[in-house]
């Protein structure tokens, strides 16, 4: 393992550190772009409109230790009955990899960037890669995100050839323990035309260690395709959490993402979907539950450039103790997104009289003849729902978990079974204060 006390958030000491790694030129390449943008930007304050509800300004970026995964291929193990293949880090190391029977003779690649690093790649793949990175990068308006991909750490990359579907999700999973460390996660997704299969990641972190975390998720539709992709974010209250996102639709391709986010004293999220071809569907779902005195700031973009594109965003929240949660969401309309149908909604409850819940859904509409709008309520658990039940035969406890479980499962009823009971006992946990 090469574990490199470095600055990696001052522009010498991180110039350094992408000129002496030796790496394919399609991830080279990304980095060299990424740090030419970062080079620019100052760190984000609150007059930037994005984060003028979540400062930044206590972290010192430039302290924090970066460890790179090393070289060479984890241990392979059975795959799980009903998972189409697994890949599991420890840190930014791989501990555990699977691919079900057959996957890997019909072109199906998924592996870790180390392994990536290592081995060789399709030059095909290796093009789609680098085309989705680059994406990334472009779309990244702030310091945070350039960050994230000229430091990426570790990270999964999947490829799913034309016109294979797999109803069977292949499963990452990041378990941390560390102390002190800037971990920058990429999970990179590319689906060839007409593939159809679903993603689920995982980030659990041990009850002790501060991790800041700068995540990339990149994940590309191909034309007539499908991805269906889910992530449960529960890493302990003493590390922090940043997440950018871009997903991108091809013509009469689906995307359906939906993030649990519960972990972490600071998160900020941010997940961008481009509807990049006529008739393409997009569903952004997204629940959270803050807690003590947790801070949670989520942005969705549904971006529309090209027409007769259909997308729909619900983010459900609830809020307890001294938590405070932000939800910024924008559907923004290109000149040629011609009969544009987008939607955007986020519910909040507030379950504590010093919870609060920000809630700012905008649109950005410049063309005609297009379909859209946007919906947000913040409130309290309606005292008549409760009193329905309790005259039903519940106490107020069993009565207040009903509700709370049900405002949620509109969202949770779409993952995958083996992990819904983890995010219930998180929730039934935060509606007890455990």
């Amino acid at each position: 393992m090469s574990d490199q006390t470095i600055q990696t958030g001052t522009v010498e000491t991180l110039e350094r550190f992408i000129t002496d790694r030796n790496e394919p030129e399609w991830l080279a390449e990304a980095r060299r772009t990424a740090f030419d943008r970062f080079r620019d930007r100052s760190w984000p304050t609150r007059e930037d409109e994005e984060f003028r509800r979540s400062d930044v300004s206590t972290y010192d970026f430039d302290e924090y230790r970066v460890e790179i995964a090393p070289d060479g291929a984890p241990a392979a193990v059975e795959n799980p009955v009903g998972q189409s293949g697994t890949l599991t880090f420890s840190g930014s190391v791989v501990t555990r990899r699977s691919l079900a029977e057959g996957l890997a003779d019909k072109g199906v690649l998924f592996l870790s960037i180390a392994e990536a690093i290592a081995g060789s790649l399709p030059p095909a793949v290796e093009e789609r890669l680098g085309a989705a990175l680059q994406a990334g990068i472009a779309n990244a308006d702030n310091r945070l995100s350039l960050w994230h991909y000229a430091t990426i750490t570790h990270g999964a990359i999947l490829y799913v050839p034309p016109f294979l579907e797999l109803a069977e999700p292949f499963v990452v999973t990041f378990e941390e323990s560390a102390q002190g460390l800037l971990r920058s996660p990429e999970l990179l997704v590319v689906g060839d035309e007409g593939a159809r299969f679903s993603v689920l990641q995982r980030v659990l972190g041990s009850e002790e260690g501060e991790v800041l975390f700068n995540e990339g998720l990149d994940l590309t539709v191909g034309d007539g395709g499908q991805i269906n992709f889910f992530s449960l974010q529960n890493v302990n209250i003493d590390s922090s959490y940043i997440s950018n996102g871009l997903g991108r639709v091809g013509r009469d391709g689906t995307l359906k993402t939906y993030s649990g986010v519960f972990g972490g004293m600071f998160s900020k999220y941010r997940f961008d979907v481009e509807m990049r071809g006529e008739g393409g569907d997009a569903f952004i779902g997204g629940m959270y539950f803050p807690h003590e005195d947790q801070h949670v700031d989520l942005r969705t973009v549904q971006r529309h450039v090209s027409p007769r594109a259909h997308s729909l965003t619900l983010y459900k929240g609830a809020a307890i103790d001294e938590a405070h949660s932000v939800y910024q969401g924008l559907i923004e309309v290109d000149h040629d997104a011609l009969f544009t149908d987008a939607y955007l909604t986020n519910n909040n409850l507030l379950l504590s009289d010093d919870a609060r819940s920000d809630s700012i859904p905008t649109l950005q509409i410049n063309t005609d003849e297009v379909r859209c709008s946007h919906g947000s309520t913040t409130g309290k658990l309606d005292p008549r729902h409760l009193y329905y039940l309790e005259t039903r035969g519940y106490n107020s406890e069993e009565a207040r978990h009903m509700l709370v479980e049900g405002f949620f499962e509109e969202v949770l009823a779409s993952y995958p079974d083996f992990v819904v009971d983890d995010i219930r006992a998180i929730v039934e946990g935060r509606i007890d204060g455990d």
